[in-house]
């Protein structure tokens, strides 16, 4: 993990004077313990490594200096993950895990079957932003919560979905893929069909998996298919 790397959602331009507040500057003030005139890296998410210098340490909030900069190109989301609403804890999980193997966007749907309670955006984003610093990425995933079951066939993308009752394995794949994962209630009877007229549903393991590892499981397949590839 690098150590000394910030979060800033903001261009990080030489020579440019960002701010770090909140978790970030208690991070680098309270946890790092870092000093004026040390020198930090900086992503905004977007592609940008940045390498700046404090330059003030205020109350609450740390000002720094832009010295260079290097940006990545962003390529369209590769791997998305279509997820039902699972307990918190659940999704954080899958949210924070799902980050650090590349996942591209989450797409949280909800289902009749599953749960119905919140989805605590706000905690979902700071997991996201913690894991692209700890991995090294330098994108933030996108994480959106879909209204309806239906919206999950919008996509351009190839679709498939986990089934434990069969299916081939997942393998020799185009992308940018969507992989659908189910609730731990399952699906309904119209849920399930439109999958099968939409997706194409695979095998990820010969044992039945949890609603919370499944898409770890189709996450780290994809990753590697991708990279393979």
């Amino acid at each position: 993990m690098p150590q000394n790397r910030f979060y800033v959602d903001d261009p990080l331009l030489p020579n440019s004077r960002p701010f770090l507040e909140n978790n970030e500057w208690h991070h680098l003030v309270h946890v790092m313990r870092m000093q004026e005139g040390e020198e930090v890296e900086l992503v905004n998410g977007k592609g940008t490594l940045a390498v700046a210098k404090v330059a003030a340490l205020e109350k609450r909030r740390a000002q720094l200096h832009v010295l260079h900069a290097t940006k990545e190109n962003q390529k369209p989301p590769q791997i998305i993950l279509g997820i039902p609403i699972l307990r918190p804890s659940k999704l954080e999980w899958i949210i924070e895990k799902g980050t650090e193997l590349g996942v591209d966007a989450f797409w949280i749907y909800k289902s009749e079957l599953g749960e119905k309670k919140g989805i605590p955006i706000e905690r979902l984003s700071a997991l996201t932003i913690a894991a692209m610093k700890q991995s090294g990425r330098l994108f933030l995933p996108h994480i959106e919560l879909l209204s309806d079951f239906s919206e999950l066939f919008r996509t351009e993308a190839t679709i498939f979905f986990g089934d434990a009752q069969g299916g081939a394995l997942l393998e020799n794949l185009s992308f940018p893929t969507l992989f659908i994962t189910g609730p731990e209630g399952g699906y309904t009877a119209k849920e399930r069909a439109m999958l099968l007229e939409k997706g194409k549903r695979v095998r990820l393991n010969p044992h039945i998996l949890r609603a919370e590892s499944a898409p770890i499981a189709a996450a780290s397949i994809l990753s590697y298919l991708n990279i393979r590839d």
